[in-house]
């Protein structure tokens, strides 16, 4: 990037600049200004910027321009696949076709999310449904996956999220044979991999991106060599990086590795049923499990999975049980009369999920927290998750890259940077806070009930619910209700479909994205979400008036990660209350509320139900956190504000 181009983003971002030309509707900002000139500098000189920009900032053309303007290759991760789209399909193009920028670009996906040609062709051969409910989606993966270009599985927009048969034909790691595979050069995924390598702009997200640095294998590398990132949506970076620099494995993992092993066998000639060693495997998968079950069976959520040195479950019998079967997996498909890259494919599997179980069971790694967690009816997941990933990202990723700029609308915990700059080992980076241009008192009202009990009382639902309505009545539903927990989700819910006066929505009835465009598209609609609601869902315009949340956000102490990490800040002579679990909660309740406003014509209400941010000291720090809102304390001037603005 020359120094001309360096300095003179008014040409580029000002209200005579190439984007008030390229677009008439275009409003000058000079936060986005300000946040291109910091993208700018970090990319030329070769240094980490953290910036965090306000929603309505314009932040992804603030860095698109600068990045393709660079030279660089880079890779642009972000934290949803929505944002992974809005950034291919529309910002780049705009870019290329408005302003004439040179825009060579690729989008990957995790691999999971890519149709395999051979395993679809397999499972067709020979179906084997877990759940045969799900017979109905095989025809319409068949059907697209002869007029798709892409093997992307959102072409499919109705298609549930924990789709188990999507497992069966996707082109996740464990399951790829590589340049073997008889469909590799047709392969989608070989071919984005190419146009990757080719490309100046690599669009990815967190979760592929953390995968790839974990574990880059000959089969599993996705992305190319790259020393420039920017991470868009960088407060979930802590999160996904400790999931993909621990270890996950599952009763259901090897319960498939039984069934795989099974049917490689009876290609090859053999038994029918039980054959690869599958009947061994399958009996010392349920013994292994059969303990955890049973400490699980009245338990939620995810809870330490101790040694038995300190009272936990003593599963060395079993695991030595389990050891000899996956040997005998690896063994037969390795055998003599066990060709083809199936068979390799299953000792490469069996040999993962053994090291893998190794180190679980072992739970001897004082730097990993260890936890079991029971899903569904009868999936035991065991963990071991990294306590502090600081060193690891400084040491594996940060500092490695020439250039990197993490972004997001929500890094800054009462204006100051150190939560983050700990948590992701970001030593000496540049930061900035770039305003938005939101008129935020005079488009948003926040509600803070004076009457509210505390979340434990008995009575908190109760009244929660009857805020709720009140509020549904002003805005005439439009709303998202924002909970910290399934089970007050659920209470919620059910009294809403007593009342039966707003179009529901319920997570869990559908996929993400096909419920949020049900929502859009369904007047008066009232959405019920969870976790995954507070993160990357975009509904501008009148069809989302009210985002209520129902508790602040602190993450489970109980969680054993969290106890952990807790633990370790205490031993350390810190305050793990304030200097862990109350910024994890600020910058949570700043995603959860920064639903609402989209745009500079959005308008509407937000609540937090909870008392504690106007009764506890620590109160204040969630207000000073919080954008420039005007903070209400009764009904009736939330219904004044409302109808005032919406008359604008």
């Amino acid at each position: 990037m020359s120094e001309d181009r360096q300095a003179d983003w008014e040409s580029w971002f000002g209200p005579r600049g190439a984007l008030a030309q390229a677009h008439p509707s275009y409003e000058p900002r000079a936060g986005q200004q300000k946040m291109a000139a910091a993208v700018g500098r970090a990319l030329t000189d070769g240094h980490t910027a953290m910036i965090e920009a306000g929603t309505g900032t314009g932040k992804t053309l603030a860095y698109l321009v600068p990045a393709l303007l660079s030279g660089r290759k880079v890779i642009v991760s972000t934290g949803t696949r929505n944002l992974q789209d809005q950034i291919y399909n529309q910002d780049l193009p705009f870019l290329r076709e408005r302003l004439n920028l040179r825009v060579s670009a690729t989008v990957i996906k995790g691999r999971e999310n890519y149709l395999c040609r051979y395993r679809l062709a397999e499972f067709e051969r020979e179906p084997l449904l877990e759940d045969l409910a799900e017979r109905k989606w095989l025809p319409v993966i068949s059907e697209w996956s002869h007029d798709t270009e892409t093997g992307d599985r959102a072409e499919i927009a109705e298609l549930p999220d924990q789709l188990r048969v999507w497992r069966d034909v996707n082109a996740r790691a464990d399951t790829c044979t590589g340049r073997r595979c008889p469909e590799y050069e047709s392969c989608w995924l070989t071919k984005v991999k190419r146009e990757a390598q080719q490309s100046q702009i690599v669009v990815v997200n967190h979760h592929l991106f953390f995968a790839d640095l974990a574990l880059r294998t000959a089969y599993g590398a996705v992305l190319p060599d790259y020393d420039t990132v920017l991470f868009d949506e960088a407060h979930l970076i802590e999160d996904v990086a400790t999931r993909y620099f621990g270890v996950q494995i599952s009763s259901r993992q090897i319960d498939e590795l039984a069934r795989d092993a099974e049917a490689a066998a009876a290609e090859r000639g053999g038994p029918a049923r039980g054959g690869g060693g599958s009947t061994a495997l399958r009996e010392a998968n349920y013994e292994l499990f059969l303990p955890l079950r049973d400490r699980l069976r009245h338990v939620n959520g995810r809870v330490r999975f101790d040694p038995a040195s300190r009272a936990g479950p003593d599963l060395e019998a079993q695991w030595a049980v389990l050891s000899e079967a996956l040997d005998e997996v690896e063994r037969q498909a390795g055998g003599d009369d066990a060709e083809g890259d199936t068979s390799e494919s299953l000792a490469q599997r069996t040999d993962g999920l053994r090291t893998g179980l190794q180190h679980v069971l072992a739970r001897d790694d004082v730097a990993f927290v260890y936890g079991m967690e029971r899903r569904g009816r009868d999936t035991i997941i065991l963990g071991a998750a990294p306590i502090d990933v600081s060193s690891l990202l400084r040491e594996q990723l940060f500092d490695r890259l020439d250039a990197c700029v993490l972004t997001s609308a929500t890094l800054a915990v009462d204006g100051e940077f150190d939560f983050f700059i700990d948590r992701l080992g970001l030593d000496g980076a540049e930061t900035a806070v770039v305003e938005s241009s939101f008129d935020y008192p005079n488009q948003a009202a926040l509600f803070l009930p004076r009457d509210m009990p505390e979340p434990s009382d008995p009575m908190f639902i109760e009244r929660a619910v009857e805020r709720i309505v009140e509020l549904l009545e002003i805005t005439d539903g439009r709303a998202f209700l924002l909970f910290t927990s399934y089970s007050n989700m659920q209470q919620v819910h059910g009294e809403l479909v007593d009342r039966d006066r707003w179009p529901l929505l319920l997570q869990g009835e559908g996929s993400k994205i096909a419920l949020v465009e049900t929502f859009k598209r369904t007047p008066r609609a009232v959405l019920c979400g969870t976790t995954s609601f507070w993160h990357g869902v975009d509904v501008p315009g009148d069809a989302l008036s009210l985002v209520v949340v129902d508790k602040l956000p602190f993450a489970v102490p109980s969680d054993p990660l969290i106890a952990a990490r807790i633990d370790r800040i205490r031993a350390e002579k810190g305050n793990p209350f304030m200097e862990y679990q109350t910024p994890m909660a600020v910058l949570e309740l700043k995603q959860g509320l920064g639903r609402l406003l989209r745009g500079r014509a959005d308008r509407g209400l937000l609540a937090v139900l909870d008392p504690r941010v106007t009764t506890r000291r620590y109160g204040k720090t969630f207000i000073r956190s919080l954008p420039g809102y005007r903070v209400l304390r009764d009904v009736e001037p939330c219904a004044e504000f409302f109808h005032e603005v919406s008359d604008r």
